[in-house]
Parts: C-alpha cells; sequence; structure tokens
C-alpha cells in the first residue's frame, strides 16, 4: 500500500473512531470530580484515580466538540454546552499534583492541564461560537479570563514556576495562553503583551533541547511540547499574516529531526529517562513538519497515535490531527516514496546518545549526567531490540506518584534506580544521582563505534570505567565490552542486564527467545550468572516484572574486563 494512502486511511480511522464514542458517549453522564478523591494525591501519593476521571473528562469534550464541527446537529450542539457547563464547575482545572494546597487561590493554578482546558474552551468558541448559545460563549469567556488569563497577565514573568523551566511545561502552559489569546475578543487590550511573554517563554523553551537536536525528557515530552509549540506558532503566523514567523528559527532544524531517530525498526522507540518503549507519533504534527523542514521523514503510519492512545485527550493535538492532515492530503506533492535504510548510526555528541538501525537489530545508547530531566540514574544504559521486540530494555517511565518526583525517594524506585537499566554494579553499588555524577567522554572513533569513560557515574575516585559498543553493518555480532582500571584497591564489576524475555543459561551463553527471533548474548571467559525476578509497577500502575541478569568480574593487575559478543537468529516460521 502506498504511504500517502495509508496516510488516507488512518486519517478515516480517527474520525471514524470519533463518531463511534459519539454514540457511546451521547446518553451518558460525565464522571464525577469528587473532592475525596482530588484529596488522594495529598493523602496517599496516588495520581491515577482522579486523574482517570479527569481525563474521561476531556474525551467527552474533544468527541462533542469534533462531531458539531463535523455536523453542526442540534443534540451534538446540546451534550457540547452541557460538557462545557460541567468543566466550568470544576473546582480547578489543574491537577491535583500540581496544586499547592496551602494556597487560598489554588483555583487559578496554571499548570499543563488547566492551561490546555483553557486552549480548548477558547478554540471551541473561535470554531463554534457562532452555533453555541450566547449563556454558553459568556461562560467560556469567563471561565478563561478569570482562570488563566488574568491571574497571569497580573503577576510577572516567572511567578509561574513553569516560566523557570526550559522543557515541556514551558511549550504547553505557554503555548496554550498564547493560543487562548488569540482565538477570544481582545476586549481588555492585552494580547500584545501576553503574546510577547509568550514568545519568550517558547525562544527558552527552544533553548532547552541540546544543539544537536535532542530531547532529553524523551520522544513523549518531545511530542508535548512540539505539538503546542507549532499549534501556537501557525496561529501567530496567521494572526500577523506572517510577519512573526517561528519556524524560522534555525535551532528547529535539527530539533524536529529528533522523532523519526527514536524510532527503532518494528517500531520501537528509545525509552531513556521517562520515556515509553512503544511511543507512538502524531499524525497532524508529522504532516505538519514534512511540508515545513527540509529532512523531515513521516514514520510508518503504523506506529502513529489513534484518537485515544493519549489517555490525556489533548484537544489541540487532536484538532491537529484533523486539519493539518487533511491539509496534507489534499496536497498532491506530498504523495512520494519513503525510503528505508537498511544500516544508519546516528551519533548525538552534546546530548551523548548514539542509536543504530542495522536491517531488523535497533541499538540506542546514552551518555550524559544524572540530573537530566526525568531523571534515571542510567549513564551507559543501552536498549536492543529486533523487528519491534525489545530484548535489553530501559523500562521508561514508572507510574507518577508523590514520591516519584521526590528527592528523596524517588531513586528508592526501581524504574529510577541505575540497577533498573543495562549498566554494571561497581563494588556493589549503584550509580549517584546529581550532575557530578557523570559520562566523562563520548566518542565515535569510527561510524558504528562508541566509545564512553563513565566511572564519575559512581562516585569513586581511584577507578576508570570505560564502555565500548560496537555494531557495525557487516558484522553478525554487536560488541559490548567493560573495562575497570583501579589505580590501588581491589574492586569488583558486577555486569548487569535487564530483559521482559525469561532468560535461558547454557554454560557461558545466555538466550532470549523472542517472538521473532533468538538472542544469543556470549560471555567472555567461564562466570558464574544469576537471574534475578523483579516487579515494578508500570506507568499506567500495573505490575510487570522482568530479569536482571548478573555476573562478577574482580579486578586482577588492577583491572578487569567484561567482553559481550550479541547476535540475533531469526526464527522461521
Amino acid at each position: 500500500m502506498k504511504y500517502f494512502e495509508a496516510i488516507r486511511i488512518h486519517f478515516e480511522e480517527f474520525k471514524r473512531d470519533i463518531e463511534n464514542y459519539s454514540r457511546e458517549l451521547l446518553y451518558k453522564e460525565l464522571p464525577v470530580l469528587s473532592d475525596e478523591d482530588f484529596l488522594l494525591y495529598e493523602q496517599t501519593g496516588n495520581r491515577l484515580i482522579y486523574e482517570k476521571l479527569y481525563f474521561e473528562r476531556r474525551k467527552f469534550l474533544n468527541v462533542f466538540f469534533f462531531v458539531t464541527l463535523w455536523h453542526k446537529e442540534k443534540i451534538y450542539i446540546k451534550k457540547l454546552e452541557e460538557i462545557i457547563y460541567t468543566i466550568c464547575k470544576e473546582d480547578t482545572w489543574a491537577l491535583p499534583a500540581h496544586v499547592d494546597m496551602s494556597k487560598d487561590d489554588r483555583k487559578y493554578t496554571i499548570d499543563l492541564f488547566a492551561a490546555e482546558t483553557a486552549q480548548a474552551l477558547s478554540c471551541i468558541y473561535h470554531y463554534l461560537g457562532k452555533i453555541l448559545s450566547e449563556e454558553c460563549t459568556d461562560i467560556i469567556k469567563e471561565n478563561v479570563w478569570n482562570r488563566i488569563i488574568k491571574p497571569y497577565v497580573e503577576s510577572e514573568y516567572g511567578y509561574h514556576r513553569w516560566e523557570n523551566l526550559d522543557n515541556n511545561w514551558i511549550s504547553v502552559c505557554a503555548s496554550s495562553i498564547g493560543s487562548a489569546v488569540l482565538y477570544l475578543p481582545d476586549d481588555k487590550g492585552i494580547r500584545d503583551k501576553i503574546l510577547d511573554r509568550v514568545k519568550l517563554c517558547l525562544d527558552k523553551y527552544i533553548g532547552g533541547f541540546s544543539e544537536d537536536g535532542v530531547c532529553l525528557e524523551g520522544m513523549s515530552y518531545f511530542t508535548y511540547g512540539m505539538e503546542y509549540f507549532f499549534g501556537f506558532a501557525r496561529q501567530l503566523y496567521e494572526y500577523t499574516d506572517g510577519e512573526k514567523n517561528l519556524y524560522t528559527d534555525k535551532r528547529l532544524e535539527n530539533i524536529v529531526l529528533f522523532q523519526q531517530n527514536c524510532f527503532l525498526p518494528g517500531g520501537n522507540t528509545i525509552s531513556f529517562s521517562d520515556g515509553l518503549a512503544n511511543d507512538r507519533f502524531r499524525l497532524g504534527l508529522s504532516c505538519f513538519l514534512k511540508s515545513k523542514f527540509k529532512g523531515f521523514e513521516i514514520p510508518p503510519i503504523d506506529f502513529a497515535m489513534k484518537f485515544d492512545t493519549d489517555s490525556c485527550y489533548r484537544f489541540m493535538a487532536n484538532l491537529q490531527d484533523d486539519l493539518w492532515v487533511s491539509e496534507f492530503l489534499e496536497d498532491k506533492k506530498n504523495e512520494e516514496h519513503i525510503k528505508k535504510d537498511e544500516y544508519k548510526f546516528i551519533l548525538y555528541k552534546e546530548a551523548q546518545w548514539a542509536v543504530w538501525n542495522s536491517g531488523d537489530t535497533g541499538l540506542a545508547l546514552k551518555g550524559g549526567n544524572n540530573n537530566e530531566p526525568h531523571n534515571h540514574n542510567d549513564i551507559g544504559s543501552f536498549i536492543l531490540s529486533y523487528a519491534g521486540e525489545i530484548f535489553l530494555t530501559d523500562l521508561g517511565c514508572g507510574e507518577y506518584t508523590k514520591d516519584y518526583f521526590k528527592d528523596d525517594t524517588r531513586y528508592k524506585i526501581f524504574n529510577n534506580r541505575s540497577i533498573s537499566h543495562n549498566v554494571p554494579l561497581i563494588n556493589g553499588k549503584e550509580q549517584k544521582a546529581g550532575d557530578k555524577y557523570k559520562c566523562s567522554s563520548f566518542e565515535s572513533p569510527k561510524v558504528g563505534q562508541v566509545k564512553m569513560s563513565y566511572a564519575k557515574a559512581y562516585g569513586f575516585e581511584n577507578i576508570k570505567l570505560y564502555r565500548n559498543v560496537e555494531c557495525y553493518s557487516h558484522d553478525k555480532y554487536i560488541v559490548i565490552e567493560d573495562i575497570l582500571e583501579s589505580r590501588s584497591e581491589k574492586y569488583s564489576l558486577t555486569e548487569n542486564l535487564v530483559t521482559n524475555i525469561k532468560p535461558e543459561i547454557k554454560d557461558n551463553r545466555i538466550l532470549l527467545h523472542g517472538k521473532r527471533a533468538l538472542l544469543c548474548i556470549d560471555v567472555e571467559n567461564k562466570r558464574n550468572i544469576n537471574i534475578n525476578e523483579v516487579c515494578f509497577s508500570n506507568h499506567n500502575g500495573v505490575e510487570e516484572r522482568v530479569w536482571q541478569i548478573q555476573f562478577d568480574c574482580e579486578t586482577k593487575d588492577d583491572n578487569c574486563r567484561i567482553e559481550l559478543k550479541l547476535s540475533f537468529h531469526k526464527k522461521i516460521k
């Protein structure tokens, strides 16, 4: 099937899913948001119970906006107005995890989702204001003004915590506010003042990427920040008749390519930090970027988000999946063949990432430091996949709870510790958190090879620790070599590999039987290989299990060395 036709089919499925949900939800009441559920976060640290109900309400808002936009039928208009009235009665639009309960003005907290809600309602006002009742449009304007625009315009730059960040928060919040003031009437003459402040925020956001374009938070957060950035950027461009064009920022040329380089063969994605191993891309955003940036490629359509892939039901992104995909399909010049490279090696020297795609094999390696956004103690960690299946994993984000984001408890959680990553223990000790615990060098002597030095990740003064990774297009084996050198006392190195596949040990060989291939890990020299089964809570609060594969090497003549040879053997159906 041609790629262009695949996009068309996906677009039709997107619209069909929304139509189906409209029939399912038309006579259903919105979930109730109770004070009891809201306070669970403060009392127990649980976020998921309240958030599930909150985002289900946003699903209703999305569904009935779209069917009203497409059909203009009275039954949908009535339902949409009921949803808007209910959302405007919410005590706060912010999530419990982002609200300071000690403040009297907590109703007016501007977090990601409060800003998104304001943007969504303002957008609805813009597109449907002429067919909604005057009472409904007045309620939209009143609530967006009182909850978001007024608190924002009456504060100084930096008052809101997110204005001091350079990650997805500043993009989503600022872009949402900027979008809202462009959609609503400028009755109070504050639009230009807010737009100037929003542009300052977005310049800071773009400056938060490494020079080579990496989003250290991972692809999911890249998508989140970018869909709001470009959503606002396009509105601003149209509002100023092209005079203010944020697309021309040269830094974006590298940044936008990050998405396609996050995909491993078969659709797995790089899950460093709080990333996801099977993340999905936004088709609307990707169609837009394809039309604006040279070298940008839309990933295979099988890996695009469906309407409810995003359980937060982000309104601006769904609107892009409607309008921007439709525009893309109308332009016949977009009908072109997508070339697949059999071997690709990408080195992000500043961010200290390396990515290999070799046939069906995918490999990603990171250096960096242990104080990165959504940090895990994971310097030297790698991910190994084959044809859409992860064999040696990075678990990515765990369940978001109160403890997950507290400095004194974050690194007691399995996902965030180095023991849950493919990195060794030194004298039985894990890596430490903080920016001084880092990778000292990350170099590529030749295409397909990376050498890194990362002893500083462990805080030991008297050692050197090197990792050498080689993956070439013509070789059967991937080679991973760890070398520990000590200047005085004796040290031990415990190799630690993490997998979702139950291992089988045969002498010095570790076997991982996947669905499509067998991974053989040959360990140099005879070692006692131990297997530990560990259970943890994933991002959705569901318990999963993984296996740790561990084996030791003590220093001899002040150094020790472990070499692994990894090879995939495709299964014959």
